[in-house]
């Protein structure tokens, strides 16, 4: 896949305002889980949060691309990444506050999956901890057909990126086609994105299945929304 280059996935990405996303999270986790210190990214991906919250916790995290581990590490050397899948997961330890941000939890793709991954992050908070996951896009809000473009730059070489949204039962379908210029020419690169489609209702219960106490907030980070999920006492 284009994106699994952690560059590309950057310059596209650079819309995002992680650092504004990394005060909303510090805010939610000093309410949720006071005196935090310890925090699990999972789907850490390129670790673009991570560079801003190690400056106030000590930041781990999972991911599966090995492609985006390196370039997690060097936005957060004092972190420990590794290679693993939200679903099947255990790092014998325990956090403060266990997070899955920017729609990650998506690719999981079927409920049961999605059911797995929320049970092993909780295997993974602390009695008094918190996890906090920004979920996709539910079925109802999802839009067939829609267009977008997106632009940005690596070094001189501009990166434009044209996505068709589609569906297919309760997978969500984005058709994405890249160019890339260089100085040796134009580059064309094409990949196709599923995501699970989970209803408000397939998230909560998943929650509960792990014996967590929900909130959701419909704002979150960049209008996706956030669960917000405690241990039961």
């Amino acid at each position: 896949m284009f994106l699994e280059s952690p560059e590309l996935y950057d310059a596209i990405y650079h819309f995002k305002n992680y650092a504004h996303e990394c005060e909303i999270l510090r805010a939610v986790i000093a309410v949720a889980a006071p005196g935090a210190r310890t925090i699990l990214d999972v789907a850490s991906g390129t670790g673009e949060h991570d560079k801003f919250l190690k400056n106030h916790y000590s930041v781990d995290g999972i991911d599966l691309n090995e492609d985006y581990l390196p370039a997690a590490r060097l936005k957060n050397p004092a972190g420990h990444y590794t290679r693993a899948d939200m679903t099947d997961f255990d790092l014998a330890t325990t956090y403060d506050a266990v997070t899955c941000l920017f729609s990650a939890i998506g690719y999981v793709k079927t409920v049961e999956r999605m059911n797995r991954a929320v049970a092993c992050m909780a295997r993974h908070v602390k009695p008094s901890g918190v996890l906090i996951v920004e979920p996709w896009i539910t079925p109802e809000n999802w839009k067939p057909g829609n267009t977008f473009i997106h632009a940005g730059e690596i070094g001189p070489d501009k990166v434009c990126r044209m996505s068709l949204s589609g569906q297919e039962g309760n997978l969500s379908t984005t058709l994405m086609h890249y160019l890339r210029s260089t100085s040796a020419g134009i580059e064309h690169y094409s990949e196709r994105l599923e995501l699970g489609l989970f209803t408000r209702d397939e998230m909560t219960h998943a929650f509960e299945l792990a014996n967590m106490d929900v909130r959701y907030d419909t704002e979150g980070l960049m209008g996706r929304g956030l669960y917000i999920v405690r241990p039961r006492p």
